[in-house]
């Protein structure tokens, strides 16, 4: 991937914050607000049912991309076209033929019902196939499963607005890192999103707690290299309030003392904080409330912690890793 095909890093592809929708839980995707007036399902896993003859065929006839396409889907919960294209699709010869194949590629999968599309399109009406939001579907689903098929058909829920939007974020800054190491001669040697980068630990009162970064990653100053640098990165798009930023802090803090990741791996990641906002003024009010607030903080540890504009992290990253 070279920088021409990198993703903007900013303000996610999603509908604006203010549109209303189901809350959607983000492990379980079940609702977990009343409806506030968006479509309550997508359409998915409805209409007759795959057979397990059909679903070896489909299956027998996926490619290795294909399959690749499936997993970061899976993995990241939803991605756009224009994310997808930027991950399996960055090699060909011009960014036409990889557009061109890409959209040849998900239609196919979607006829399958391997994945699916949101009733919602992000970037409005004239974003066109790009502004199409995947997930995967039914028949998606039961290949990643091996092939069992569940007997209650589940209720996809349309997710809020808010939820898209981070969610979103998440993956353009993933993507974004991909594609500024590569074209800065890093390397990406692991990026996971919040579904593999939980840490389980115990607390000082011996309670079992869950910690979830937004991405846990490990770079490295050149391809190959063994020594890697390890951040857990808070994508924040200025919708929690300042107390529930360091509360998560403050669980960060928790895991810190708990020493696990400095006894499984030598050292803890750095915390960054990835701060960006509808209205850019908003956004540098934050980091900057963020950052005194941690500095004045007794029960915090300051130097665990970076905090860049959401536009500018993966470069920011980058440039650790070469300074650092």
């Amino acid at each position: 991937m070279t920088s021409q095909d990198a993703l903007p890093v900013g303000y996610p592809f999603a509908s604006k914050p203010e549109v209303a929708s189901p809350q959607v839980d983000g492990e379980t995707m079940r609702i977990v607000a009343p409806n506030t007036g968006a479509s309550a399902s997508t359409g998915a896993h409805t209409g007759p049912r795959v057979s397990r003859r059909r679903l070896h065929d489909i299956e027998a006839q996926l490619s290795d991309r294909d399959r690749a396409v499936l997993s970061s889907v899976e993995r990241f919960r939803f991605l756009t076209a224009e994310h997808i294209e930027a991950l399996h699709f960055a090699d060909h010869a011009s960014a036409e033929t990889g557009a061109r194949t890409c959209r040849r590629v998900l239609v196919r999968l979607r006829r399958e019902r391997v994945l699916g599309v949101l009733n919602r399109r992000v970037g409005g009406v004239r974003a066109g196939s790009e502004g199409l939001v995947y997930f995967m579907d039914t028949t998606g689903e039961r290949i990643q499963r091996g092939g069992e098929s569940s007997r209650r058909r589940r209720r996809f829920p349309e997710p809020s607005a808010r939820f898209l939007d981070h969610t979103l974020a998440i993956a353009d800054v993933a993507i974004g890192l991909i594609a500024t190491a590569n074209a800065s001669g890093a390397e990406v040697a692991n990026v996971a999103p919040e579904k593999e980068a939980r840490r389980y630990y115990t607390d000082r009162l011996g309670g079992a707690q869950v910690l979830r970064p937004d991405l846990y990653v490990e770079l490295a100053a050149r391809p190959g290299d063994q020594d890697v640098q390890a951040f857990f990165v808070e994508v924040d798009l200025g919708h929690e309030s300042l107390p529930t930023v360091l509360g998560k802090c403050q669980q960060y803090e928790a895991y810190y003392q708990a020493g696990i990741e400095q006894r499984d791996f030598g050292g803890f990641p750095s915390v960054v904080w990835a701060m960006g906002a509808y209205r850019p003024e908003l956004a540098e009010r934050r980091r900057q409330a963020l950052q005194g607030a941690l500095r004045r903080g007794t029960k915090v540890t300051p130097e665990l912690y970076r905090i860049y504009a959401l536009d500018e992290a993966a470069a920011q990253l980058v440039q650790e890793v070469w300074h650092g």
